[in-house]
C-alpha cells in the first residue's frame, strides 16, 4: 500500500480540542480492508449522528437553525488579526441535514417553543465530528490505494471539502473583473446565465450590506434601551419599550430568521439593480428544501463527493426567502459557473482564447515584473525546440538548419534580470469537479494537462538556456544569452490547488515533475500577493530556490502557498543540505564534520505547516479594517533579516542593477552569518581608521546554489580609490580561481563605511596555468581544509508569523 512519511514536527498553532478522540474516531477505520469497507464505516456514523441532531431540531425553523450555527461559525465582525474556531462545513452539514426535511419548517409548533439555540452546541460537536471522520476515511482509503497519487488525492479532496474563501477579496475582485466585466464575456453571461459579473458583484455586496445594517441596528437599539435605563430598577423600565427589548433581542439572538432573510425586493431597493435580474443571480445560486434525497444521504454525499454549496451557498424556502450559508454569491466559483455555462457552445473556444488565456498570461507577467521590478523580455513569443523534446543540444547556436531538428513552441513569458532568468508558462485550465471529489484517475489525466505540461514546458525553454546559452527565435535570430548564470522556472495556474501546487516533492515521486529543473507551481493569486509583499527581487529568487531546489519539496507540507511563503517569511523554511553533497561538489570548503551531519538529521525531517498567514491576512484587509486607526495600521510583512543586511542589499541595488543574486545569496545566511558578514565589514573599516591603510577581507558562501565569495576592502581618505579598487580587484580575482568559486562580490567600502565600489565574477572557474603561477607567487594561503567564514545552513532563531489567510474552515 501507498504510505507517506509520518509528520515529525508541527509548525503552527494547534487547539487539541479540534481532534475530537482520535484513537477512538480513527479506531472505526482501523480494520477496514477495502474502501467499499471505509465508506461503510463512515456512512454508519453519519447515520447515527443526523438521527440525533434531526430529534434535537425537529420543530424548529430551517433560517432559525442556519442563522444561529452562521453565528456559532463565524464572527459577527470578521476580524482578520483575529483566529476563529469555526468552520464553515459544519454549517453545510446541518444545511445539508435540513434541505432533506422537505421544508423549511415541518411541524405547526409554533416558532416561540422551538428554542433552537439550546441545540446549537451540540450540533456543532456532532458536526465537528462527522468532519473530522471524513478526513480519516479519506486517508483511510489512500493507505488502501496502491496508486501513488491517492495520499495527494486524498489530501486535496480534504483541502476543498474544509477550506473556504480561498482568495483576498482585493486581489479576486481584481482578477475576476478583468476575465468577466469585458466586451466578451459580459454578454455570454448575460446571455447563458441571465445576469453579468457586475450584477453578481451587486448582489453579493448588498446582501452582505444589509444583513450588516440590521445587526447594527439591532444592537444599537437594544444598547440604546440599556443605556436609558442603566439605573433604573427591571420592574421600573416602561413596558413598551420592555417588549421592544425583548423582541430585538429574540430576532439577535435567539430566533433569527426573519433578520437573516433576504428577498429579491429587499437587494433590489438596496442597489438600484433590475428586480428580475436580482431574482436570477438568486436562483442561480440557491438550494431548495427537497425531501427525495433524504437527510443522511445528503451530508454522507456532501462528506465524500460533492459538495454543492460551494457553487450554491444560498438557500431558498421556494415562497422568495434566502439566507446565506457559508460564502457569498460567486466567491471561489464564478468561474467555474461561466465555464460549466458557456461548455459545450461555440462561444467557449473564443472565451478561452480571446479572454481566460490572454487574461492569465497578463496577470502573470504583470505580477512578475512587478516584484521582478523589470518588464518581461518576451510575452507570448515563439522558439524552437527540438522535435524529441530532450536534444537541446541540437538547437545550439551553430545550428544549421532549424527545422530539420526543431519544432516552433510556445513560451508565455521570459524574464532577465541581471545574470538570471525566468521562465514562465501559464494555465487557465479548472481542475475538474470529479478530481476535486477525489477520483484519482482524473485528478491524474487534469494535473497532467496543467501542472504537467506547464512544467514540461519550462522545464524545456529552462533546459534550452542553460544547454545552449541562447535560444532560436520564431523569425530564424538567435537569442544571445550567454551572460545568464542561474534559471528559474513559474508555472502559474489560475485555479487555485491548494496542496496540489504545494507538493512538487509528490509530484517528482509520481513522475508529474521532473526531478532537475523542477518549476515553482503556484496559483495567480497567491503568486499577486506574494508579488505585494516581496520588497526584494532577491527574496524572490530565494524563496525560488528554496520552493524548488532544495529539500524543503521533499520535507514540507501544507495545504497553501502562503503558508510555506509566511514561513519563509520568517526566515523558517529551510532544510540543512546534505553537507557531504556540498563538499562534494566543492571541494575547497574544508571537511565534513559530525555536526555538519547532526544539523541536516535535525533539519531533513517531515514537516507539516500549519496557520502561518495571521498577519499577512490583517495586512491584505487593512482598506476592510474598520477598527484600525491611522496610529494602529496593520504592519506589511517583511523578511526577517538584520536591517543592516537590507539596508545593505538596497545599496548595492541601487549602485549596480541586476545583482539580485547577492541579495539572495546574503539572505540565505543565517543570523549569526549575516552579523559575521557586517562584521567582516566593520572590521576591515576599523583597522583603516586605525592605521590608514587599506585592508580587505573574504566572505564563503559555499552552499547548495553554488559557491559564492563576498570580498570587502576598506580604503583610506588619503589614498586615491582606484588603486585601492584594483588591489581588491587582483585578490577577487586570484582568490576566486584559488577557491573555485563561482561567482564572486567586490565591495569596497570608504572610512565613513559607505559603499564607493562594487564589483560582481560571474564567469565559471576552469583551468588556468597562469593564474595558478600567480596565486602561487601572491603567496595565497593553500586552500584544503578551510572553512567557510560562516556556514549558510545555521538556523536562526526569530519570531514567528501566526495565522492563515482570511478563509473559512
Amino acid at each position: 500500500m501507498a504510505r507517506r512519511n509520518p509528520v515529525a514536527r508541527f509548525l503552527g498553532d494547534v487547539d487539541p480540542a479540534h481532534f475530537g478522540d482520535p484513537l477512538d474516531e480513527i479506531g472505526l477505520f482501523r480494520h477496514c480492508l477495502t474502501v467499499a469497507d471505509a465508506r461503510g464505516a463512515l456512512h454508519s456514523e453519519v447515520v447515527a449522528e443526523i438521527d440525533q441532531m434531526l430529534s434535537l431540531v425537529e420543530d424548529a425553523d430551517a433560517f432559525d437553525i442556519i442563522e444561529l450555527m452562521r453565528m456559532r461559525e463565524f464572527p459577527s465582525v470578521p476580524d482578520p488579526r483575529l483566529d476563529w474556531e469555526g468552520s464553515a462545513l459544519n454549517v453545510e452539514i446541518i444545511v445539508a441535514m435540513l434541505l432533506g426535511r422537505g421544508s423549511r419548517k415541518p411541524t405547526d409548533t409554533p416558532r416561540l417553543d422551538t428554542r433552537p439555540h439550546e441545540a446549537v452546541t451540540e450540533l456543532h460537536n456532532r458536526a465537528q465530528r462527522l468532519g473530522r471522520l471524513s478526513i480519516y476515511r479519506q486517508q483511510c482509503e489512500a493507505r488502501l490505494s496502491e496508486d501513488p497519487l491517492a495520499p495527494l488525492a486524498a489530501e486535496y479532496q480534504g483541502a476543498v471539502l474544509h477550506i473556504r474563501n480561498l482568495q483576498y477579496d482585493t486581489i479576486r475582485e481584481s482578477h475576476e473583473s478583468q476575465l468577466f466585466d469585458n466586451a466578451i464575456v459580459a454578454p455570454l453571461m448575460a446571455e447563458h446565465l441571465g445576469y453579468t459579473y457586475t450584477d453578481v458583484v451587486t448582489v453579493r455586496n448588498s446582501m452582505g450590506r444589509l444583513g450588516g445594517d440590521r445587526m447594527t441596528r439591532l444592537r444599537d437599539d437594544t444598547g440604546a434601551i440599556v443605556m436609558r435605563h442603566s439605573e433604573a430598577p427591571p420592574d421600573q423600565v416602561p413596558e413598551e419599550e420592555m417588549r421592544e427589548f425583548v423582541k430585538a433581542m429574540v430576532s439577535f439572538m435567539f430566533l433569527p430568521a426573519d433578520r437573516a432573510v433576504i428577498t429579491a425586493e429587499d437587494v433590489a431597493a438596496d442597489s438600484g439593480t433590475d428586480e428580475e435580474v436580482v431574482r436570477a443571480v438568486l436562483k442561480s445560486y440557491a438550494q431548495t428544501f427537497d425531501d427525495s434525497i433524504p437527510p443522511s444521504r445528503r451530508v454522507y454525499d456532501l462528506l465524500t463527493s460533492s459538495n454543492p454549496f460551494l457553487i450554491t451557498p444560498l438557500v431558498s424556502d421556494g415562497a422568495g426567502n434566502y439566507v446565506e450559508t457559508t460564502t457569498g454569491v460567486g466567491l471561489d466559483s464564478l468561474r467555474r459557473i461561466v465555464e460549466t455555462a458557456l461548455s459545450g457552445t461555440k462561444e467557449f473556444h473564443r472565451y478561452d482564447k480571446k479572454v481566460r488565456q490572454v487574461v492569465s498570461e497578463r496577470l502573470a507577467t504583470s505580477a512578475l515584473e512587478k516584484v521582478l521590478r523589470t518588464p518581461p523580455r518576451f510575452i507570448g513569443f515563439t522558439y524552437y525546440a527540438p522535435d524529441d523534446n530532450e536534444s537541446h543540444n541540437l538547437l545550439s547556436r551553430d545550428c544549421a538548419s532549424l527545422k530539420a531538428v526543431g519544432k516552433p513552441v510556445e513560451g508565455d513569458g521570459l524574464f532577465i534580470v541581471g545574470d538570471v532568468a525566468i521562465c514562465v508558462e501559464v494555465k487557465g485550465k479548472s481542475i475538474a469537479l470529479a478530481a476535486r471529489r477525489g477520483d484519482v484517475r482524473r485528478l491524474w489525466r487534469d494535473l497532467k494537462a496543467t501542472i504537467g505540461d506547464g512544467c514540461k514546458q519550462a522545464a524545456r525553454l529552462q533546459a534550452l538556456i542553460e544547454t545552449n546559452a541562447g535560444l532560436w527565435l520564431e523569425d530564424g535570430t538567435w537569442l544571445d544569452l550567454s551572460g545568464i548564470r542561474e534559471v528559474r522556472s513559474v508555472v502559474a495556474l489560475l485555479d487555485d490547488v491548494g496542496p496540489l501546487g504545494t507538493s512538487l516533492g509528490d509530484h517528482r515521486q509520481t513522475g508529474l515533475l521532473p526531478v532537475e529543473r523542477t518549476p515553482w507551481v503556484t496559483s495567480l493569486h497567491d503568486l499577486e500577493t506574494i508579488a505585494l509583499v516581496c520588497d526584494r527581487p532577491s527574496e524572490f529568487l530565494l524563496y525560488l530556490r528554496r520552493r524548488t531546489d532544495s529539500d524543503v519539496a521533499t520535507y514540507y507540507k501544507a495545504a497553501d502557498e502562503l503558508d510555506l511563503f509566511m514561513l519563509f517569511m520568517n526566515a523558517d523554511l529551510y532544510v540543512e543540505p546534505d553537507p557531504d553533497e556540498v563538499r562534494a561538489n566543492h571541494p575547497t570548503i574544508g571537511r565534513v564534520t559530525k555536526r555538519d551531519r547532526k544539523e541536516r538529521a535535525r533539519s531533513a525531517i517531515p514537516t507539516r505547516v500549519g496557520e502561518q498567514c495571521q498577519g499577512l491576512n490583517a495586512w491584505m484587509a487593512r482598506e476592510q479594517d474598520q477598527d484600525a486607526t491611522d496610529d494602529v495600521q496593520p504592519v506589511k510583512p517583511t523578511y526577517s533579516a538584520l536591517p543592516r543586511i537590507l539596508e545593505l542589499i538596497d545599496v548595492i541595488d541601487d549602485y549596480r542593477d541586476g545583482m539580485i543574486r547577492f541579495g539572495a545569496d546574503v539572505l540565505a545566511l543565517s543570523g549569526d552569518g549575516q552579523q559575521r558578514l557586517l562584521d567582516t565589514i566593520d572590521t576591515c573599516i576599523r583597522r583603516t581608521r586605525k592605521d590608514g591603510q587599506p585592508h580587505h577581507g573574504m566572505f564563503s558562501l559555499a552552499g547548495a546554489w553554488g559557491h559564492p565569495i563576498v570580498f570587502i576592502g576598506s580604503c583610506p581618505d588619503a589614498i586615491p580609490l582606484e588603486p585601492v579598487r584594483q588591489r581588491l580587484q587582483t585578490y577577487m580575482n586570484l582568490k576566486h580561481h584559488q577557491m573555485k568559486s563561482d561567482r564572486a562580490y567586490g565591495l569596497l567600502f570608504n572610512e565613513a563605511g559607505n559603499l564607493e565600489v562594487v564589483m560582481y565574477y560571474n564567469l565559471p572557474t576552469g583551468e588556468d596555468a597562469e593564474l595558478d603561477a600567480l596565486v602561487r607567487e601572491s603567496g595565497l594561503r593553500p586552500v584544503d581544509g578551510t572553512r567557510p567564514a560562516a556556514s549558510p545552513s545555521t538556523r536562526r532563531t526569530t519570531r514567528r508569523l501566526k495565522g492563515k489567510k482570511k478563509r473559512r474552515k
